[in-house]
């Protein structure tokens, strides 16, 4: 089946001549060459500028180093990273008002880069784990591998910054100065959660980094593209139902489930056809480069218009519901399929084993492999049902290496990451939550031996005001003093509703370092009840209402007379008083 070519519309953007592709929607099928970069599908006016002429500039080809692709106002543009060895589910996709220049293609397990010039990409690289494709901005690089995130380059006013999402996984950072010299040691980015990187006067940093975000901070359309990896991924860490909810406040609307042209609905004929293809125009002005800081990589801009004719067999999108001619070609098809043989490439680790299977049979299912210090965990694909070529690989862990689940709590959040046995959790050095500043981490995480829970240590931000609360009688009186300063009482109480004195306050109102609460203390009056005897004074304290205790009992006097009692009374005392005693 020969693959599919877009007519493509010139269109000129400065001096750069770019190649539109406009479409509904537009799904590529066909001619999927070498390990690499591809476009498979295109919604609305993507443009391509391609570095090399001798490349094809349709979607089937493979992206080169130097080539710029250009989302337009509504549009969207998909890329998939193709291997032999993966499926079709890592991939990223350009938002609308996007622009991107591959400025390293991914070869093999050598990484591959994109300069982010301008816009978002949301990358689905949970499946990426050995190959790096690494999404770069001026002043950062994120490693997205393992991961759902999204990467925005914005500008607003005089100032520009890198946004970064992490929605599943746990994505790496990298900042860069103007000359391209790396300022920090990759920092992390737990999944849920959020970082910014903006610039000043010393030079990129962290404006915010780990801190929760609300799924409503998305555009509507990053949330299309999240239901849509929700629905392929059953392990996504947030719901279909929590995406279309956040989607529906956003754009103010119902979500509705979108169909697209696919595979299963082209046609094939065996007619000549003929396909147009221009390839650009070539422009007076001088070639124009985009270089990312410490690269020297240009971007070419010259192509020719070519005309290609073909007898071979040609791929054409016909939906199924449109026209009988259509129906009546998926019938044929249908027909045709039960004749068709697929090719099923079985890998085990370096070897790769071939089968011819017929139409919608079951390919043979090879004895559990063995490889030396690996342990088979079965297959990535099943061998039943075979209506396509298909690749399935045999997957393998470590026999000899043990892991260990690590949970990292950051404030009321937390995610797990697993952690090869021994070797260090990756933590991020730096947290930024507003109120708080961050003190290190619970535990050492520099070797993990078994599964843990580590949590970071968060310090409340010291205020330069307090609130200071008396309490008199049960009633507060909130007042404000600055830190460090002395509490002013609003109030000065004598007695209570008891009739009990006020004595002072239970706390100290100078040096106030955090809000407290002083409350006001009472306590019965005391009056003084003097005994005189012979002329000498014996003075007892007694509290209201209260009976004064004789401190002294005479007998007789100096004169021998005998003591008969005293002249007033000392009970329920309720004042100062004087009683002498009487001889006779």
């Amino acid at each position: 089946m020969k693959k599919l070519n877009i007519p493509l519309i010139p269109v000129i953007t400065g001096s750069l001549a770019l190649i539109a592709v406009i479409a509904v929607i537009i799904v590529i099928c066909g001619g999927i060459g070498g390990a690499g970069l591809y476009i498979t599908e295109a919604n609305g006016t993507v443009g391509i500028t391609t570095a090399d002429e001798s490349v094809d500039a349709n979607s089937s080809d493979m992206l080169k180093e130097g080539d710029i692709i250009t989302v337009g106002e509504g549009a969207s543009c998909k890329i998939v990273y193709k291997t032999k060895k993966n499926a079709d589910d890592i991939y990223m996709v350009l938002s609308e008002n996007t622009q991107v220049v591959i400025t390293s293609e991914p070869k093999n397990k050598n990484g591959g880069e994109l300069l982010l010039n301008r816009g978002s990409v949301i990358c689905n690289f949970t499946e990426l784990e050995k190959a790096q494709i690494n999404i770069r901005t001026t002043d950062a690089k994120i490693y997205p591998s393992g991961t759902v995130s999204k990467v925005a380059w914005l500008t607003e006013e005089f100032n520009s910054y890198t946004d970064v999402y992490a929605f599943m996984g746990n994505a790496k950072i990298q900042l860069y100065d103007v000359q391209g010299n790396t300022v920090n040691t990759p920092e992390f980015l737990a999944e849920k959660l959020a970082g910014r990187v903006t610039t000043n006067d010393l030079g990129p940093v962290f404006s915010y980094l780990n801190i929760q975000f609300p799924l409503t901070d998305l555009t509507a359309k990053d949330l299309k593209t999240l239901i849509t990896i929700s629905q392929l991924n059953e392990s996504f860490t947030y719901t279909t139902d929590e995406l279309k909810a956040a989607y529906n406040t956003v754009s103010g609307g119902e979500y509705v489930e979108e169909t697209t042209v696919s595979s299963s609905e082209m046609i094939q004929t065996a007619e000549p056809i003929e396909t147009t293809t221009t390839i650009g125009l070539v422009t007076d002005e001088p070639n124009h480069e985009i270089t990312l800081p410490g690269s020297t990589t240009p971007a070419a801009t010259t192509k020719a218009t070519t005309t290609t004719t073909s007898n071979a067999p040609q791929t054409t999108k016909t939906p199924t519901q449109t026209t009988t001619t259509a129906n009546t070609s998926k019938q044929e098809e249908t027909t045709a399929n039960e004749n068709t043989t697929h090719t099923v490439t079985i890998i085990i680790g370096d070897e790769e084993i071939m089968q011819e299977v017929g139409h919608g049979e079951a390919a043979d299912m090879p004895a559990d492999p063995e490889i030396s210090g690996k342990k088979f965990i079965g297959w990535d694909k099943p061998f039943d049902n075979i209506t396509e070529d298909t690749v399935i690989t045999a997957l393998f862990t470590d026999g000899g290496d043990i892991y260990h689940n690590v949970t990292i709590v950051i404030a009321d959040r937390q995610t797990t990451v697993t952690v090869k046995d021994g070797e260090p959790a990756p933590l991020p050095t730096t947290i930024n939550i507003e109120g708080y500043t961050f003190m290190g981490w619970d535990k050492d995480y520099s070797a993990i031996y078994s599964d843990i829970t580590i949590t970071a240590i968060l310090q409340p931000n010291a205020a330069t005001q307090y609130t200071v609360t008396f309490m008199v009688g049960g009633i507060p009186y909130p007042t404000i003093v600055e830190a460090g300063g002395n509490a002013i009482a609003p109030v000065t109480p004598t007695v209570d509703a008891n009739g009990n004195e006020f004595i002072g306050w239970d706390k100290s109102l100078l040096n106030i370092t955090s809000d407290m609460t002083i409350t006001a203390m009472f306590a019965s009056p005391e009056f003084t009840v003097t005994f005189v005897v012979e002329g000498i004074q014996y003075p007892v304290k007694v509290k209201k209402g209260e009976t004064a205790t004789v401190p002294i009992n005479p007998t007789i006097d100096s004169l021998g007379r005998t003591f008969i009692g005293w002249d007033g009374t000392f009970t329920n005392v309720q004042g100062n008083i004087t009683v002498n005693a009487i001889f006779m």
